[in-house]
């Protein structure tokens, strides 16, 4: 078997597609190609680890939990797989968003530091070598974060008017808002029990503007800085996709991420479930090495 099948059969274990052999027909798995054509090192680049979510009914605090850790491990997983048959071998460059985003989605600048830190002390604790981590921060680590992102939208973002005309006449971009309005309002309603409903709605459409504005100037920043990069994500794209889709927490039976949920065992596999699901399990808090919080069934 060739390398370029080797490295398809490695990412299918990874990914949410089944058929190795159909990954060979990528944009991710042609780029790769051309990397072992050149002998090249394979260097991904996954936006992804923001923070968590600021809702009490999905997550169970700001720091990173065991769901993170996890995560983590699977891509090092990935990586090491793909050393064992490749010379050149691979690493993942985490790109956190975190800071873009922070005050959309109502989580403090403290917090997305927070989250950062203990995703580098993951890292470190760990071992996790072929990982390394990347945001605003590291461009610009005299700014603040108000500073951080009025840099970026100068430099990379579209017009709001703009924006909602793409809305307004593009399928993809329409199907990109109801998904992350769904979840600011999600969000918005464990947050602000006292208002309505549709109140809660209507002052979440106009930030969901603002976080796609936001996260195409993110992309665009990305693509500047990072061009020659293998772009992986956390979202189940179709095969023809230039991003290629990868599940953090293999065992989980649904497409989730460990920010917006807590981790639960259940029969020796990790699930990831919004906290109130876990409870309704009776799930029990426990915590790995004393600071990373999971759920047990029992």
């Amino acid at each position: 078997m060739n390398t370029l099948m080797q490295i398809a059969n490695i990412l299918k274990q990874f990914s949410f597609h089944t058929e190795g052999a159909s990954l060979l027909e990528t944009p991710l798995l042609k780029n790769i190609a051309k990397k072992i054509d050149a002998q090249q090192e394979l260097v991904f680049l996954l936006p992804a680890f923001p923070a968590k979510s600021p809702s009490p009914l999905k997550t169970s605090g700001a720091r990173p939990d065991l769901g993170e850790v996890l995560g983590l491990q699977n891509l090092q997983k990935l990586c090491v797989q793909i050393q064992e048959v490749y010379g050149p071998g691979a690493r993942v460059i985490i790109c956190s968003d975190g800071r873009v985003f922070s005050d959309v989605v109502k989580v403090s600048d403290e917090f997305i530091t927070l989250y950062q830190e203990g995703i580098e002390e993951i890292i470190k604790e760990f071992k996790l070598s072929y990982l390394e981590t990347f945001s605003l921060d590291n461009l610009f680590p005299d700014l603040d974060g108000d500073s951080l992102r009025r840099r970026l939208l100068d430099q990379f973002s579209q017009t709001t008017e703009d924006l909602k005309m793409l809305v307004k006449n593009s399928e993809h971009y329409t199907k990109l808002f109801n998904g992350m309005h769904r979840f600011l309002l999600e969000d918005e309603l464990a947050l602000n029990t006292s208002a309505s409903k549709n109140k809660l709605s209507k002052e979440t459409k106009e930030r969901t503007y603002e976080l796609m504005r936001r996260s195409d100037a993110w992309s665009d920043l990305l693509n500047h800085y990072f061009k020659d990069e293998l772009r992986l994500s956390i979202h189940p794209y179709e095969l023809g996709h230039e991003k290629f889709g990868v599940k953090l927490v293999s065992s989980s039976s649904k497409w989730a991420t460990p920010w917006h949920n807590v981790t639960v065992k259940i029969k020796e596999k990790f699930e990831l479930m919004h906290r109130v699901e876990a409870l309704k399990l009776n799930a029990i808090p426990k915590l790995l090495k004393d600071k990373y919080a999971y759920f047990e069934v029992a």
